[in-house]
């Protein structure tokens, strides 16, 4: 991905900033809690949040104690942040951060790397400006997620790549369900995602919540509600542990 393919991907998730922050932001909180736990993030701790969307997980780390940082490329979800907590926010692209080393003592990246115009460097980067822990979670490559099936139904294969990661201290498998009450609530929350913006661009926003509708017709519930079950694999890094190149 390219900077000006990066500027576009945080126009495209800023257009409906508003519902992604209502109904489906905070899908990623039992991957946060794990990381709040295994890291020890608490009063004093300073945290480091890479794609930081509209905030959340900074929030929660500042509820715990910590002194939270996030940046995001999207203007629209940076404002949203900043309404929402007291944690600091830069509007900045994934890749050359502009903090010394060891400045956090935690940084974080929920599904995040891929997002970077180089994802190994925005890694490199994470790791240089940790004093200890880097925390990367990204969709399991090996279980799968019903939002993914879903997604590839709706645009086809992402196109996107696995961060090379080196070997962590640990590896979790992090179940991260998603409960939407009706259909109306559903079709926000999909229609929101940033990778589905070109295809309402070329086809109408009518043809893809056609779309998403036949694929999310399996995981509908006797109640007419939706429930996905989906995987995160978290990877926790120490950074004196890390190889060096």
């Amino acid at each position: 991905m390219t900077d000006s393919q990066a500027v576009r991907e945080g126009e495209l998730w800023g257009r409906r900033a508003a519902h992604r922050a209502a109904h489906g932001a905070k899908m990623s909180m039992p991957a946060w809690k794990t990381a709040i736990e295994r890291t020890g993030i608490g009063a004093g701790t300073t945290v480091l949040d890479l794609a930081c969307g509209s905030g959340e997980f900074c929030a929660t780390a500042t509820e715990a104690g910590a002194k939270a940082t996030g940046i995001d490329i999207s203007p629209a979800m940076i404002a949203l942040a900043r309404q929402s907590s007291t944690a600091e926010f830069h509007e900045r692209a994934l890749g050359p951060l502009p903090w010394p080393d060891g400045t956090f003592d935690v940084v974080t990246a929920f599904n995040a790397l891929f997002f970077a115009a180089d994802p190994e460097e925005a890694f490199a980067e994470a790791v240089r400006v940790s004093k200890d822990y880097v925390v990367v979670c990204e969709w399991h490559p090996e279980q799968p997620s019903d939002i993914i099936t879903i997604a590839r139904a709706v645009r086809g294969p992402s196109g996107r790549r696995g961060t090379r990661l080196p070997e962590p201290r640990q590896k979790l498998t992090i179940d991260i369900p998603q409960e939407h009450p009706d259909e109306a609530t559903m079709l926000r929350a999909m229609l929101s995602v940033g990778s589905v913006q070109p295809i309402i661009e070329s086809e109408g926003e009518e043809s893809v919540a056609a779309k998403i509708r036949a694929a999310t017709e399996q995981f509908r519930t006797a109640d007419g509600g939706y429930l996905f079950a989906n995987r995160y694999l978290m990877s926790v890094f120490r950074k004196n542990e890390i190889p060096r190149k």
